[in-house]
């Protein structure tokens, strides 16, 4: 089988008090674990078992009799990504090239945060709650249950889980709370910025608005 185990990339009292030590351990042993296991046991001498992780959750979505294998290969996709978009001491403004997308997509930080939180707060019940690049741009989308953003085509940049078993223990009902301590506490702007240079945000943008300025100089507006 082509799909790693998971494996936290901190240690779980690492995101205290941001995230306790007891949800970490709850969410990663009784949710993400448990969904790679039985995605492990239906792959098994199938001919899906020779897959990467998103190929099988891309071959898998599109088959509605394999609904239920693509839902356990999601959420240990979105779970990794989830891991991965949190770190000890993290929060704050974005950096780097994810920053300045932000800034030209948004046009401030605040902006941003208040799009993302209103995002998670409008999103009814279990899901998630995405950084993705799409057509050149940044986008806030959200999914539902175990509902990724790779089969719409997108590049997920940062994953937020909205289920309640990642911050009840924590927050009890105030998701409004966890956002805030995962934007301000924990995110991790690395993670989003590697994304982008492994697909060229920063070059394509830079083609596109040179795409854009061609058409102009040609038809000679603003030429002396």
């Amino acid at each position: 089988m082509n799909i790693e185990s998971p494996a936290m990339p901190y240690n779980f009292v690492d995101l205290e008090p941001a995230i306790s030590r007891d949800t970490l351990v709850f969410h990663f042993l009784r949710h993400q674990r448990v969904c790679f296991d039985r995605m492990v046991a239906m792959v098994r001498g199938t001919e899906l078992e020779p897959l990467g992780l998103v190929e099988l959750i891309r071959v898998t979505e599109r088959n509605p009799a394999q609904h239920g294998l693509y839902r356990y290969a999601a959420e240990v996709y979105n779970h990794n990504l989830y891991w991965n978009s949190m770190h000890p001491g993290g929060g704050g403004p974005a950096t780097g090239l994810v920053g300045e997308r932000l800034r030209e997509r948004f046009g401030s930080h605040e902006r941003f945060v208040r799009e993302f939180t209103d995002a998670a707060g409008a999103h009814f019940g279990s899901g998630w709650v995405w950084l993705v690049w799409r057509a050149g741009t940044l986008e806030i989308v959200t999914t539902s249950n175990a509902g990724t953003p790779l089969v719409r085509g997108d590049v997920p940049l940062l994953a937020l889980d909205l289920w309640e078993h990642a911050y009840y223990l924590d927050h009890q009902n105030r998701r409004s709370a966890y956002v805030s301590a995962f934007l301000e506490e924990l995110v991790n702007w690395e993670t989003a910025n590697r994304t982008l240079a492994e697909i060229g945000a920063g070059s394509e943008t830079r083609a596109a608005r040179a795409r854009a300025v061609v058409p102009v100089a040609r038809a000679g507006i603003g030429m002396p």
